[in-house]
C-alpha cells in the first residue's frame, strides 16, 4: 500500500473488477448482463453520434447558405439525436439494474462474513488480531455496493473513451495524446489521495473496533442501571471521547497532506488542458486542420475528456475501495481456513462419554487451561461440576461438548473421536444453557425452539416453558407467545434476569438433547425457580447424559456424582454425602464456606 503508484492502480482495478463482477454475477446475472449490455450500446450510441456530428459538420460550415447547410446536415443531426437519446436509455437502464444489484451485492457480502463468523472454531476468536481483521473486513464488505456502482460508471468511462478516441485518432492522434496526459495528474493525485486515506483508517482500525464496542455498552438499555446509579457516565464519556480524538486526530493530520495532493493534481491538469486547447488552435491555423474538423475535434474531445475524468475519478474510487476489498477477501480466505472442518463421521445421541487423557491450552499459553483428564459420563446420571473461579470448568465443557478439540488426548462419544466427527451432528444432540445466554430479540415462541422446528404446534414449547415455571408468565404477556422480547423495539415486552435464565432452560428442555449442560442455570433466580429447574432435570436424567455447573453447592446434592476441578484438574470426584465429609477435602471447605455466609 505504501509504495503504491499508477502503474499499481491499473494492476489492482482489473482484480478488484473481477471481485466485484464474480459477486454480482452470483447474486444477479439478468442484472450483471443488463449492465453490460446497455455500457456496449451506450459506447456504440457515442461512436455513431460522434460519426454523425463529423459528417454533419461539413455542411454546417463549409455552405455559404446556412438554410442549405441546415437541410443538407439534418439526416446527420438526426442520427446523432437518436444515438444519443439511445446512449442516454441504457445509461438509464444501466443505473437502474445497478440499483437492483446494490443491495443485494452488500446483503452478499455481509451475510458472507456473518456466517464465518458462525463457523470459525471458538479457539479462532483466541487469535492476536482476529478482532481487528474482522473490522477492516466489515469495512470491505460495507463498501461492495460503493464498488458495484463505481464499477458501472468506470467500465462506462472505459467504453466513452474508446468510442471517442477513435474519432480523435482520426482526425488528429496528437489530440488524443495531449487530452490523456491532461488527466494524468489526477489520476497520479487519486492514488496518493487513496493510499494516505487507507492508511489514516488502517492506523485506527483498532480504536474504531474498541469505539464500537463500547458504545454499544453506552448505549444499552441492559447497562443503564448500573451506568447511572454508579455515577460512571463521566468517566465513560472521557473514555468514548478519547478513542474519539484518536480516529479524529489520524484524520486531521492528513488533511494538510490531501491538500497538497490535490493542489498540484490541478495545476498540472490545468497546464495540460491549455496545452489542448493550443495544440488544436494551432492545427487550425496553420491549415492542418480544417474549422468543420476542428469542432468535431472539439465535441469528440469533451467527450473524452469527461470519459477519461470519469476513469481516473472512479479509477482511484476503484483502487481506493479495492484495498478494502482486498482486507475483506483476505479476512474471508483466513477465516474459511478456521472453520471448524474435521470428520465426516456422524454421531448418535451418546450413552457414553469418555475423556481420555484429554487437555487444552489456549494459544499463546504456556501454562495448560486442562491437564490430562480421564472421565466418563453415562446415560442416565446426572454429573455436577464444581469448582473455584478459573478452575477450568468451562474448557472442560467445551472438550465435552465439542465445541473445542483438545490439544492433547481424545474425546469419545461411544467410541466415536470428535476430532473425526462431523461437528454439526455433535452439536445436534447438545443442550447447553451458558453462563451468558442470549436474549434474542425475537418472539417468546422463537426464543425457546431457536435452532428446532416446531413439533405438534405450540403443544411442547408451552411444556417446555411449563418445566421452567415460564407458562403462567408468557400466557400474561400482551400477546403470549408471539410477544416480542425485546423492550428497546417498538412493542416490546422485557423480562427479569431469572426470567431470561428459565427461558434459556426451557429453549435446551425443547431440543430434548442426549446430552444437556448447565452452566450456572440458576444464578438469578429465586427459590421456586430453582426448586423447578432441578426438579425438572431429574425428572428428564434417565434419557441424557446430565451436567451441571454451578457454584451453588446446596444445589447439588441431587447429583448422582459431583466432580471438583482445581487449577485444570479433577482434583476430587464422590457424592454428595462422601465429598462433605472428607476431611481437608476441597469440596468440604467450600461447602463450609458457603454455610458461613
Amino acid at each position: 500500500m505504501q509504495g503504491a503508484t499508477l502503474w499499481e492502480m491499473a494492476r489492482r482495478i482489473p482484480g478488484a473488477l473481477g471481485q466485484t463482477f464474480r459477486l454480482a454475477w452470483s447474486v444477479d446475472r439478468r442484472m450483471v448482463v443488463t449492465v453490460l449490455v446497455c455500457q456496449l450500446l451506450s459506447g456504440i450510441g457515442t461512436a455513431v453520434m460522434l460519426t454523425a456530428v463529423a459528417r454533419a459538420m461539413g455542411p454546417l460550415f463549409g455552405s455559404v447558405d446556412a438554410r442549405a447547410g441546415l437541410h443538407e446536415a439534418r439526416p446527420a443531426l438526426i442520427v446523432a439525436a437518436v444515438a444519443l437519446a439511445a446512449g442516454a436509455l441504457s445509461w438509464i437502464l444501466a443505473d437502474w439494474a445497478t440499483r437492483r444489484l446494490n443491495p443485494q451485492v452488500a446483503s452478499a457480502a455481509d451475510l458472507t462474513m456473518v456466517d464465518l463468523h458462525m463457523k470459525v472454531e471458538l479457539s479462532t476468536y483466541d487469535q492476536e488480531g482476529f478482532t481487528d481483521r474482522s473490522q477492516a473486513a466489515e469495512i470491505g464488505a460495507l463498501r461492495a455496493a460503493d464498488i458495484a456502482e463505481d464499477a458501472k460508471t468506470l467500465t462506462n468511462g472505459f467504453v466513452q473513451l474508446v468510442s471517442a478516441a477513435s474519432v480523435l485518432t482520426v482526425l488528429h492522434p496528437l489530440l488524443l495524446v495531449v487530452l490523456m496526459l491532461s488527466v494524468v495528474p489526477r489520476g497520479l493525485g487519486g492514488v496518493i489521495a487513496a493510499r494516505i486515506d487507507y492508511r489514516v483508517f488502517d492506523a485506527s482500525v483498532s480504536a474504531r473496533n474498541v469505539r464500537g464496542m463500547m458504545r454499544w455498552y453506552l448505549t444499552t438499555p441492559t447497562l443503564a442501571d448500573e451506568l447511572r446509579a454508579n455515577t460512571m457516565r463521566p468517566y465513560l464519556h472521557f473514555w468514548y471521547r478519547t478513542m474519539c480524538d484518536r480516529i479524529e486526530g489520524k484524520a486531521l493530520a492528513a488533511a494538510p497532506q490531501y491538500l497538497r495532493v490535490n493542489l498540484a493534481a490541478a495545476a498540472l491538469s490545468g497546464v495540460f488542458i491549455v496545452g489542448m486547447w493550443a495544440s488544436l488552435a494551432g492545427l487550425v491555423l496553420s491549415g492542418q486542420m480544417g474549422l468543420a474538423i476542428a469542432g468535431t475535434a472539439i465535441v469528440a474531445s469533451q467527450t473524452a475528456g469527461r470519459a477519461l475524468n470519469s476513469i481516473v475519478r472512479y479509477g482511484a474510487a476503484m483502487f481506493h475501495h479495492g484495498l478494502y476489498l482486498d482486507d475483506y477477501h483476505q479476512f474471508l480466505a483466513q477465516a474459511r481456513e478456521t472453520t471448524t472442518r474435521r470428520g465426516s463421521v456422524t454421531v448418535r445421541a451418546p450413552a457414553e462419554i469418555r475423556l481420555d487423557e484429554a487437555s487444552f491450552t489456549y494459544p499463546k499459553k504456556t501454562a495448560p487451561a486442562l491437564h490430562p483428564v480421564s472421565l466418563t459420563l453415562r446415560r442416565g446420571e446426572v454429573v455436577a461440576l464444581v469448582g473455584e473461579n478459573g478452575a477450568g470448568k468451562s474448557t472442560l465443557v467445551r472438550l465435552l461438548t465439542g465445541l473445542t478439540v483438545p490439544t492433547g488426548g481424545r474425546v469419545l462419544w461411544d467410541g466415536t473421536d470428535l476430532a473425526a466427527a462431523d461437528a454439526e451432528s455433535v452439536w445436534g444432540h447438545i443442550g447447553l444453557v451458558p453462563q451468558t445466554n442470549g436474549h434474542w430479540p425475537l418472539a417468546v415462541r422463537e426464543n425457546i425452539t431457536l435452532g428446532q422446528p416446531r413439533r405438534h404446534g405450540d403443544e411442547l414449547v408451552w411444556e417446555a416453558a411449563e418445566r421452567v415455571g415460564m407458562s403462567e408468565a408468557v400466557a400474561e404477556f400482551p400477546d403470549g407467545m408471539d410477544t416480542l422480547l425485546a423492550r428497546s423495539l417498538w412493542g416490546g415486552h422485557e423480562l427479569s434476569g431469572g426470567q431470561w435464565q428459565r427461558l434459556a432452560c426451557a429453549r435446551a428442555l425443547y431440543r430434548r438433547p442426549g446430552f444437556l449442560i448447565l452452566d450456572e442455570p440458576t444464578s438469578e433466580m429465586d427459590a421456586r425457580g430453582e426448586h423447578q429447574i432441578f426438579n425438572a432435570l431429574r425428572e428428564m436424567a434417565p434419557g441424557r447424559i446430565t451436567l451441571v455447573v454451578t457454584h451453588r453447592l446446596e444445589n447439588v446434592r441431587m447429583a448422582d456424582r459431583i466432580l471438583v476441578l482445581d487449577k485444570g484438574r479433577i482434583r476430587e470426584e464422590g457424592s454428595f454425602d462422601q465429598l462433605v465429609r472428607a476431611e481437608g477435602g476441597l469440596f468440604s471447605e467450600l461447602y463450609a464456606l458457603s454455610q458461613d455466609r
